[in-house]
């Protein structure tokens, strides 16, 4: 398609477009990561498979890793940005509103994990994505924490409840605000759990 033809579409059919193209780069990508390895996949390989040019592939993409991973260049969406940025109450449940967008952009987590496992190369990318998606949240978090101090601890306690629930298994449907909510609390919780006797 013509630059001028998507000038042409209404705003919506552009968009849902764009969605279902970035979701068939990624499926491609991963499909072939996952036969091929990272090493023996191309961004070419990916492009054939989805009928498209190297250049709109790098529109969507800046790498296969990042293709294969499904990892967003914008972490935090505005609208999720905004939500954060009007609720009240509770510092921890917001962020964890906030962790759950973010996650909710990436790959399903059971085919990630595997992913991660067969393919180490991979872990490299996805730490460089956590460390970006920590600055994102540390900026949010700040405005409403109400002391960098706070902050710190709050993205801290965040992100081990996220590295944590990432290891659990992946049949429970409930919510990610509400999963990540819970194993926050039972990390929270083990700071008075007293020793076995010996």
């Amino acid at each position: 398609m013509t630059n001028d033809q998507s000038a042409g579409e209404p705003s919506g059919l552009r968009e849902r477009k764009k969605r279902q193209r970035r979701e068939a780069l990624h499926e491609a990508a991963l499909r072939l990561v996952e036969r091929q390895g990272l090493d023996g996949t191309t961004v070419e390989q990916i492009c054939e498979e989805v009928g498209v040019s190297p250049r709109t592939f790098f529109n969507y993409f800046p790498s296969k890793t990042a293709a294969a991973l499904n990892l967003p260049e914008q972490i935090i969406s505005p609208e999720a940005a905004a939500r954060f940025r009007s609720t009240n109450g509770e510092l921890m449940p917001a962020i964890c509103e906030l962790l759950a967008d973010s996650m909710s952009s990436g790959i399903e987590r059971v085919r990630l994990k595997k992913l991660i496992t067969d393919q180490p190369q991979l872990v490299a990318a996805f730490t460089q994505w956590m460390g970006a998606l920590k600055a994102e949240f540390h900026v949010l978090v700040e405005e409403r924490a109400g002391s960098p101090e706070v902050a710190d601890a709050a993205i801290m306690l965040a992100l081990a409840s996220l590295r944590t629930l990432m290891h659990r298994p992946a049949d429970d449907t409930r919510p990610d605000a509400v999963r990540l909510l819970e194993t926050m609390d039972r990390l929270v919780a083990v700071r008075h759990v007293t020793m076995v006797e010996s």
